[in-house]
């Protein structure tokens, strides 16, 4: 296989700032695709004999296709919102997902994040670097459940072919890419996920109805850590007192009373 193969990206970025795979496209540059690392047009090739592949018009950058293919499993994540979690053997559905590296996010980014009404998961993608000493310390103080899904086998041969159905397959269902990264003893306390910033533009969503109101002062909380809960406003980031403080706002008025 030529070196020019060997840059080849399975994925593109076209214009609207979403990932699309070599099927998704027309051929050559009427793709409308750009390389998601240096910016540089891609043609998409889907030739008779050569496997289809994206390659750069011009001059070929060489991480191009280790951030296609991050890129797009992170796509995939959020737009599927089902995860196999490491030691199950059914996906577990979630109500919803976020790229944070699209909206502002103090501290830290997670690659995905999904939540339903009973848990939030962080997602960390590897494709050629693991997350270093410093960021899983910063994963377990921040305490919320992170499952690694590793693509660096499917990476480093420089595999062309991949196809977003069989990518999304392995980052749902393959039980050998996947482990916690850390999995606190209480995995399943607040309902929306724990230091989820408000979003910038989208409409806030409405408390529950039949929920007392947030604009109570909880003395125990003075001087804690606090996070961003789309529901509750500020509460703490230590999953134990979340945990109580939700179940307080949920207590109805006549219980406090």
């Amino acid at each position: 296989m030529s070196d020019r193969m060997l840059h080849g990206l399975d994925f593109g970025l076209d214009r609207n700032g979403r990932m699309r795979g070599i099927n998704e496209v027309e051929q050559g540059l009427a793709c409308n695709c750009e390389c998601p690392e240096c910016g540089s047009p891609l043609v998409a090739r889907k030739g008779a004999v050569r496997v289809h592949h994206f390659a750069h018009r011009g001059a070929t950058c060489t991480t191009g296709a280790e951030t296609a293919l991050h890129r797009m499993a992170k796509q995939i994540v959020a737009d599927e919102r089902r995860l196999v979690q490491p030691g199950e053997d059914t996906p577990t559905v979630f109500r919803d997902a976020a790229l944070p590296d699209e909206m502002y996010w103090p501290g830290w980014r997670p690659d995905v994040v999904l939540w339903s009404e009973s848990m939030t998961v962080h997602v960390e993608v590897t494709v050629t670097h693991r997350c270093g000493p410093e960021k899983l310390d910063e994963i377990v103080r921040k305490g919320i459940p992170t499952i690694e899904l590793d693509l660096s086998t499917a990476y480093r041969p420089k595999r062309l072919g991949w196809t977003i159905e069989q990518l999304t397959d392995r980052l749902v269902h393959d039980p050998g890419i996947r482990r916690w990264l850390h999995l606190p003893e209480r995995a399943t306390v607040p309902a929306q996920p724990a230091g989820f910033p408000e979003p910038q533009t989208p409409t806030k969503t409405p408390a529950p109805t039949g929920r007392a109101s947030t604009s109570r002062i909880y003395a125990p909380f003075d001087g804690t850590l606090l996070v961003f809960d789309p529901w509750y406003g500020l509460v703490p980031r230590d999953p134990g007192a979340r945990a109580q403080l939700t179940k307080e706002l949920q207590k109805p008025r006549s219980e406090e009373n």
